[in-house]
């Protein structure tokens, strides 16, 4: 069991330790970054907003320029706590260091973008709004300064803690949340208001307006990206599953690469999405699309390959979703009940609706076996080597 035990440790923070002192030194580096983030956003507002009144939300805002710097902030931040959190000793997510340096690298590519860009969507939201329910209100050098100083803080603080704390379970959080967000931005962006009569693609196209087209294919390519990050992720967890189903005796092993593989395929699909939209070429968008849905298919239709012995639900609700997926399909042909940006919803909502599931379910494993080597692991022991009973 001891190499259960070591990849546990990698997954988590590793259980010989006192967890307090870990998260304490998190919290204490997650200030101190938070600290030095809002300096230099003192620096930057003292230079950006001096000698002026500037409004909420504009063209040349605080919004604007929080946005831009809490942006960065948030991705740097990140970028900070994750070479802390894959340190090769003590760190929780040390595994990632040991694979070829191509995925850690896209890894950290990922987090920073989608860190980032959380921060600044949601910065230029809470902006945009404040301004909406203070109509013509502008502030002073002061007040737009303190304004930068406490959303960089505040954004530094989350960068820095989401990553060094990165699990399956928050990435697929952070994931579903920036796509939700970003979506729904470019959707009230749009210059057109009817765009849903045409496709959901619409948004990209630039048909819609050049703000919607920007933010959708942001949106759909850096979820992409984030995608193949939660691959290896999964991927890491479904190797612990693996490897205790071995040391139980059980000689089919699930083959994870499938999964693997899969939402790589799905994530490069959602970049070519992004990179080719539908007014650019029609038949490699659609065909990105097609790949899109088949690799999904195929990836519910081996549920049982790849996640052996895992609870019965989960094949059930597999099997649900694909049968789901095969509805919408006929709703829209050949029954014609709703049109292609309904059709295109219900894909995303049964896939990333079937994704939680599958996070929730995986982790729930992989914390079963965790408890069970705690169950049987021997008692600590004092500098005497007497074992140390716990209080009942």
């Amino acid at each position: 069991m001891k190499k259960v035990a070591q990849e546990l440790d990698d997954r988590a923070a590793s259980a010989t330790q006192s967890p307090q002192p870990s998260a304490a030194r998190i919290e204490s580096r997650a200030i101190w970054v938070s600290i030095s983030f809002t300096a230099l956003a003192l620096v930057v507002g003292l230079f950006a907003f001096a000698g002026k009144l500037t409004p909420l939300s504009a063209d040349y805002s605080v919004g604007t320029v929080a946005g831009w710097t809490t942006g960065i902030a948030a991705g740097v931040s990140a970028m900070i706590g994750l070479i802390i959190a894959t340190g090769p000793e003590l760190g929780s997510l040390r595994w990632m260091r040991r694979r070829f340096w191509g995925w850690w690298l896209i890894d950290f590519i990922g987090l920073f973008i989608l860190h980032g860009a959380i921060a600044t969507l949601a910065v230029l939201s809470t902006f945009r709004l404040f301004q909406q329910a203070f109509q013509g209100l502008v502030v002073d050098a002061i007040a737009a300064t303190v304004m930068l100083c406490l959303v960089s803080a505040t954004a530094s603080y989350f960068g820095f803690s989401s990553a060094s704390r990165a699990s399956t379970s928050s990435l697929s959080t952070l994931l579903a949340l920036f796509m939700g967000a970003g979506v729904l931005a470019s959707m009230l962006l749009a210059e057109n208001p009817y765009w849903w009569h045409m496709f959901f693609s619409e948004l990209g196209t630039g048909q819609a307006g050049v703000l919607s087209f920007w933010t959708f294919n942001t949106t759909i390519a850096v979820s992409g990206i984030v995608l193949t990050t939660l691959a290896n992720f999964i991927t890491q967890d479904l190797d612990t599953w693996a490897e205790h189903r071995r040391q139980r005796g059980k000689r089919r092993r699930g083959v994870g690469r499938i999964l693997k593989v899969g939402m790589i395929l799905m994530g490069i699909c959602l970049i070519g999405l992004s990179l080719v939209s539908i007014h650019v070429s029609d038949p490699i968008h659609t065909g990105f699309v097609q790949i899109l849905a088949g690799t999904f298919g195929l990836i519910l239709l081996s549920v049982p390959i790849w996640l052996p012995e895992a609870p019965a639900a989960m094949y059930v609700i597999s099997y649900l979703m694909l049968g789901l997926g095969v509805l919408a399909v006929a709703l829209w042909q050949p029954l014609n009940y709703y049109n292609l940006t309904a059709l295109e919803l219900a894909f995303a909502g049964i896939i990333f609706s079937w994704l939680v599931v599958l996070i929730r379910t995986v982790d729930a494993m992989i914390s079963d076996i965790s408890w069970e080597q705690h169950r049987v692991a021997p008692p600590a022991a004092d500098d005497n080597g007497t074992a140390i009973q716990e209080a009942p």
